[in-house]
């Protein structure tokens, strides 16, 4: 069957569009503060002491928002990072058991594209309009891992039944959603939202068609691009460097754009005798310069992992950890840089493809 075609009517703006800019120079300074195993306990508590710790405010700090209890805008989260003069990065989880592994059974990228949930996208939309500060969204992240239910591997996979031929259904169907997502909020007059695109550093699976380029939504959609970057021990306990992980990446990002500015949205290690040398040499390949297109680097500081057990990802693991992660981000910048340049943008009339029939 075949959706019909939805025109979003959009009210009159209540302020110009706004967008968050690169920094004229140097990479921003971000971080995932820790807010609780599910990353949605927003609390500017949390925020200033990872700011003490690591001696430098942050531009932005992400939480999570889960659709378990239903589509409802966190916009109080969001006021309380805006009063503390940090931008919210607000991570859209469309999933109800917050299980990883397994099919999502109630918001399917198949019902998203129906408009099943249009209704409530649209009254969220209205309240972040309403909010009258900026914010960033970004949906369905690390969309290239099949951990997550938004992943290709649960939404078609590599048919080719749906959408533009020559194209894989599963990615398909995720860039399909996401640009409905921002047609809703950009067509209610939600302009004061900078969208990002998440991927992670290792696909999986890792095949062809789970190509970042296959779902990412355009750039007329999308403002930043980004990336998590984690350093995993080994059994004798080494770490492979930032560069090894990055440099074979990299190209491939920046293909997805000639003009976006990339960002390093998570990056972390856990407590290892590796850790503090791994994060010196991170982050002295990121001030380098080798990778000029970085803007911004945000550390995912959870201290548990989601069964409860320490995480051992935190700045300050252990004091060479923090002397590490201090003397690394010195240089960044902690203060925002906004444009209110319109982003080139088609139609308000969006049409979606043909609804996946299964879920694998």
């Amino acid at each position: 069957m075949l959706a019909a075609a939805t025109t979003f009517c959009q009210p009159p703006p209540i302020f110009a569009s706004i967008r968050l800019a690169p920094p004229e120079s140097g990479i921003y300074h971000a971080a995932h503060p820790d807010f609780g195993i599910t990353a949605d306990l927003v609390s500017m508590n949390s925020v200033r002491h990872f700011e003490s710790l690591a001696r430098k405010r942050i531009v932005w700090a992400y939480f999570s928002w889960h659709w378990k209890d239903g589509i409802k805008f966190p916009s109080d989260q969001c006021r309380a990072l805006n009063g503390g003069g940090v931008i919210p990065l607000v991570g859209i989880m469309p999933w109800s058991t917050l299980r990883q592994g397994e099919a999502e059974p109630i918001y399917t990228l198949d019902q998203i594209l129906s408009g099943d949930f249009d209704s409530e996208l649209i009254a969220c939309a209205d309240e972040v309009r309403a909010l009258g500060f900026p914010i960033m969204i970004e949906f369905g992240p690390e969309v290239n891992g099949s951990w997550f239910p938004w992943n290709g591997a649960w939404n078609g996979r590599d048919d080719d039944t749906y959408g533009e031929a020559g194209r894989p259904d599963g990615p398909e169907r995720f860039r399909d959603a996401y640009r409905r997502l921002i047609t809703i909020f950009r067509s209610r007059g939600a302009d004061n939202v900078t969208w990002v695109f998440h991927i992670a550093a290792a696909a999986a699976p890792g095949e062809p068609w789970n190509s970042a380029a296959y779902y990412y939504p355009g750039d007329e959609w999308i403002d930043w691009i980004g990336v998590s970057v984690y350093g995993v021990p080994d059994d004798n306990g080494e770490i492979k460097s930032f560069d090894e992980i990055v440099k074979h990446i990299y190209p491939g990002i920046c293909a997805l754009s000639e003009t976006k500015p990339l960002a390093v949205l998570e990056l972390g290690a856990p407590e290892c005798p590796a850790k503090a040398g791994w994060m010196a040499d991170a982050f002295g390949s990121i001030n380098s310069g080798k990778y000029p297109r970085i803007k911004s680097v945000a550390w995912w500081n959870k201290i548990q992992k989601s069964d409860g057990s320490p995480s051992g990802l935190e700045i300050d693991s252990s004091p060479e950890s923090l002397a590490a992660y201090r003397a690394g981000v010195e240089s960044f910048v902690d203060e925002a840089v906004w444009s209110t340049k319109n982003p080139p943008f088609r139609a308000l009339e969006y049409e979606p493809q043909s609804p996946i029939n299964n879920a694998n």
